[in-house]
């Protein structure tokens, strides 16, 4: 999805609905935190949650320099789909360059019920600089 139309979407839901709780923000802040370190291609990862309804989670991490901003997108979304997101509403965005990924998302636990959105940043890893060898 785009990201205008993400944000679209997002503003409509925030426009019927209220931010979740703090208690509320903290489950998803830290079911984030477990989805990144928990796959394995993700580290440095930071973690936590704000009040700027835009991004009420956020996160930073990095991902290794062998692996593709495609397959991270597409890592970060499936996560997002199996982990984070509540069941009644969801919309995501995904914005994937060579060094960079970012992922949007907002979510909403119920007809009634308060949302969630979370802004997540993976920066690729630089590859270490090689040791050059000594001449005697």
């Amino acid at each position: 999805m785009e990201l205008t139309q993400y944000k679209r979407y997002r503003t409509a839901v925030q426009s019927n609905a209220s931010p979740a709780t703090t208690e509320q923000i903290t489950r998803v802040e830290e079911k984030v935190r477990s989805m990144l370190m928990s796959t394995g291609f993700f580290e440095d990862v930071e973690v936590e949650h704000t009040d700027d309804v835009d991004e009420l989670v956020i996160a930073m991490c990095k991902f290794p320099s062998q692996m593709s901003h495609v397959q991270i997108a597409q890592r970060l979304e499936q996560a997002w789909e199996d982990r984070v997101r509540f069941d009644f509403w969801e919309v995501h965005a995904t914005l994937a360059e060579d060094d960079q990924v970012e992922f949007q998302g907002a979510t909403r636990s119920g007809s009634a019920g308060e949302y969630v959105t979370v802004h997540i940043v993976a920066q690729k890893a630089p590859v270490p600089a090689q040791r050059v060898g000594s001449s005697w």
